[in-house]
């Protein structure tokens, strides 16, 4: 991992965005900023977020269903891990991390469930862009380098969105890119690709149908909008009134600080997410030294349980770490079981 061109880029934007983050506040004031928050209000904002995070377990097996059919309290162990490993592991491996495991302990196709993962990133993303453009539109931007992330990310999600379609729409079409793909590989890899790559479409395919779609865009939403709740939650321990931030400020802080850490990140996003985070919060006129408190707390609630919990978990499969954080085997492919 330390030889890794992608491990050292995220750190360096990492580095970057906290330099950029910490510049604007002094320690004394950020250490006074902590010093008056009521942290009673963190727990139940952790509860909440566990809600949020369930919402998204079932809309995960949802997509999940063409593939295998997995109960979401099943799935929900899996998507902890995931969790704790994107924290922990550089670029959002913990995406490959998730798909390893839940693929080896299930039997499962890994690359089917790394396809379902690829439309929940897609929808997420895409929520999280109508989110960020919605809020603004609501309670303003008020910095021109928030205009700049919805640009960019709005940009990157339409292309995103209409390429996997377009892809994915016609089940010819997308089976003649399978086959000329799959004629690129050595003869000796043939029937395995073909098979990975049914596996593939399958899941990638999960939301043509109109139902579903319905579905996953209804638990897109409502999972971002709770999440968003236990923002608030925090902002009322810092003593945030409604009149100076309200929940508009919080979906677009929550917007804005998730788009953020799309770039190749370390430690969960550490860094952009904070640096986001403060961008919104000073716009509504938050001081600084307490808009910095709230992004490293908000963070922090966000990163810790579930690195907590994703680690017990891993240790209760009897699974070293060391052993999932080999990106090869993420994407292995184990043979069907008779």
């Amino acid at each position: 991992m330390f030889r890794s061109i992608r491990f050292w880029g995220a750190l360096a934007i990492s580095a970057v965005l906290i330099a950029l983050f910490l510049r604007a506040i002094h320690p004394r004031e950020l250490a006074e900023a902590f010093s008056q928050v009521n942290y009673w209000y963190m727990a139940p904002a952790i509860a909440v977020l566990f809600v949020a995070l369930t919402i998204r377990v079932v809309r995960w097996s949802i997509l999940l269903r063409p593939v295998a059919s997995i109960a979401p309290q099943r799935l929900f162990t899996y998507a902890i891990i995931g969790y704790m490993a994107n924290n922990l592991l550089p670029a959002r491996a913990g995406e490959l991390v998730r798909a390893y495991v839940l693929g080896d302990r299930e039997r499962i196709s890994k690359v089917g469930t790394l396809g379902s993962i690829a439309v929940e990133r897609l929808f997420d993303g895409t929520t999280l862009v109508l989110l960020f453009v919605g809020a603004g539109a609501t309670v303003g931007f008020n910095d021109r380098r928030l205009d700049l992330i919805a640009i960019a990310s709005a940009g990157l999600f339409a292309v995103a969105l209409v390429g996997f379609y377009a892809l994915t729409l016609s089940e010819a079409r997308a089976r003649r890119v399978v086959r000329w793909l799959v004629g690129l590989l050595p003869r000796r890899f043939e029937h395995r690709a073909e098979e990975m790559a049914e596996n593939l479409l399958a899941s990638l395919r999960s939301v043509h149908d109109a139902r579903t779609l319905g579905v996953v865009v209804l638990l897109s939403v409502a999972g971002w909008t709770v999440e968003a709740a236990a923002y608030a939650i925090i902002g009322l321990g810092f003593g945030f009134g409604a009149e100076e931030v309200n929940f508009g400020h919080y979906v677009l802080l929550l917007a804005a600080a998730n788009l953020a850490i799309i770039v190749p990140t370390f430690f969960g996003g550490t860094g952009p997410f904070e640096w986001a985070a403060t961008l919104v919060l000073v716009g509504a006129g938050v001081a600084s030294a307490q808009a910095g408190a709230y992004s490293i707390l908000a963070h922090a609630v966000i990163f810790i349980p579930t690195t907590v919990l994703g680690l017990v978990f891993l240790w209760s499969f009897g699974v070293s770490f060391a052993r999932v954080i080999r990106p090869e085997a993420a994407t292995e492919e184990r043979a069907p079981v008779p």
